[in-house]
């Protein structure tokens, strides 16, 4: 293994050395589990060198701005020293590189001896270093998402892969739930599955060098693949009256888009029901289910005339699996 360790200048140069490997956060795509992309997006996205960026939401700010007081507390909790992990570290000849939150720092045998921390959490100090990833997760999503507990596999993927380029044996992931509970989860070095991972990437750059791209998924890639095929030459025509599968993929489509009409007829015409049904409520409850339809922008009402525009949603209770 050929290991580098990078101190980026700027984000502008991180962005640009991920371009160079497949990430821990990338890596998941690999395995069809990522939440994000799909391995025929990432694959032009290595190909035509392209940096993405995701826009930051409310969500995102938070979490990166509480992820320092989330790692100090679990440190102390702990009795763990920790520092933040400015550092990318890539292993050169595998094309894979990762950027970390946290470093859990190896104790000595006299602070060992001093420590006040539970017997697990100096056990794993005498190990030497490891990572702390932290998440901050929405509590109704830790519940959908965090089965029993356990991480979703894409992160699990994301933790082993950390665990790949840096070299460590063990990681936690310090989950704070709701902003009030926190959970502490240890993930060990699975040689199995770095293994399995070290196929998968390498296969991908072996894509990457013979420009030979996956199968898309339609379902999927649908968005991409619309953008990828963004660009029209001007004046370029095609025939394609003798295509078999162009016309049948064009009756489907005409067949779709009259579905879809037909459709947003009958949601109008329910939605005109359940209006008369609910009269000026701004709220109503259901079995499993409610209705909402506050009233947006300027108001008119009269004796003889009301006008206005309601803004009409159902939201569903969804069942457990």
């Amino acid at each position: 293994m050929s290991i580098v360790t990078v101190l980026p200048e700027n984000k502008q140069a991180w962005l640009e050395l991920r371009l160079q490997d497949i990430t821990s956060t990338e890596v998941s795509a690999l395995f069809g589990i990522s939440p994000y992309l799909t391995e025929f997006e990432l694959f032009y996205q290595k190909k035509e060198k392209t940096i993405v960026e995701l826009a930051e939401n409310e969500r995102m700010k938070w979490g990166t701005l509480l992820q320092d007081s989330i790692a100090q507390g679990i440190a102390e909790e702990q009795g763990w020293k920790v520092r933040r992990m400015d550092e990318y570290i890539r292993e050169d000849e595998l094309r894979a590189g990762s950027s970390f939150d946290f470093c859990i720092e190896g104790l000595t045998q006299e602070e060992v001896n001093n420590s006040t921390a539970p017997d697990e959490a100096t056990r794993r100090m005498l190990e030497g270093k490891g990572i702390l990833e932290i998440k901050n997760v929405d509590s109704l999503i830790f519940l959908k998402t965090w089965e029993d507990g356990e991480p979703p596999l894409h992160i699990q993927i994301q933790v082993q892969h950390q665990l790949l380029v840096s070299g460590f044996s063990y990681a936690y992931i310090g989950v704070l739930v709701g902003g009030n509970s926190l959970h502490l989860i240890k993930q060990e070095r699975n040689e199995k599955v770095i293994e399995g991972m070290k196929i998968r990437i390498a296969k991908f750059w072996k894509s990457i060098d013979d420009n030979t791209p996956p199968e898309p998924n339609f379902k999927v890639d649908a968005e991409f693949l619309v953008s990828l095929y963004g660009y029209a030459e001007p004046g370029k025509f095609k025939d394609v009256t003798e295509d078999a599968e162009i016309e049948k993929l064009a009756l489907e489509y005409k067949a779709a888009g009259d579905q879809e009409k037909e459709a947003k007829k009958i949601k109008s015409e329910m939605k005109a029901k359940l209006l008369v049904l609910i009269e000026d409520a701004e709220k109503a409850l259901g079995t499993g289910f409610t209705i909402s339809a506050k009233t947006l922008g300027p108001v008119l009402v009269t004796a003889h005339e009301r006008a206005g525009r309601r803004d009409f949603r159902i939201n569903w209770k969804k069942e457990k699996k």
